[in-house]
Parts: C-alpha cells; sequence; structure tokens
C-alpha cells in the first residue's frame, strides 16, 4: 500500500514523485532544492526519504511537511 503525505503546501504526495525542499532548509539555500522521494516510513512525524538531484547518491530524511509536490 503507498502512502500519500502532505507538504508544507498541503498537496499530497507519494514514493515516486519530484519535491523541493522547504526555503527555509540550509540544503535549500545552499542550492539542492529538489529531488525525488525514495521512501516514507510511516510514524507519527510521517519521516519522507528523498534523494537530492544536487547530492546523488545520499538519501535524506525530513518530516513530510519538509517538502512538497512539484
Amino acid at each position: 500500500m503507498e502512502r500519500t503525505v502532505y507538504g508544507y503546501d498541503g498537496n499530497g504526495y507519494r514514493v515516486g514523485d519530484r519535491v523541493e525542499l522547504h526555503p527555509g532548509t540550509d540544503l535549500w539555500m545552499r542550492g539542492a532544492r529538489y529531488g525525488q522521494v525514495v521512501g516514507v516510513v510511516p510514524t507519527p512525524a510521517d519521516r519522507v526519504r528523498v534523494v537530492l538531484d544536487k547530492i546523488p547518491g545520499r538519501t535524506f530524511a525530513g518530516s513530510a511537511d519538509t517538502f512538497r509536490a512539484i
């Protein structure tokens, strides 16, 4: 079952979707703004795992409202 999580703009996204980091994050300010969702861990905080375009080969995790679908 694929889980839909909701980004900081209130719209839903799933594994495989392209996302943008929240502009208030350090990575966004350093130019790593976009990536692809590779996993969602269903916890009370909805941990989302993303591979960023500017930093390939590493997976970053954050709460669902750290990202938004693009």
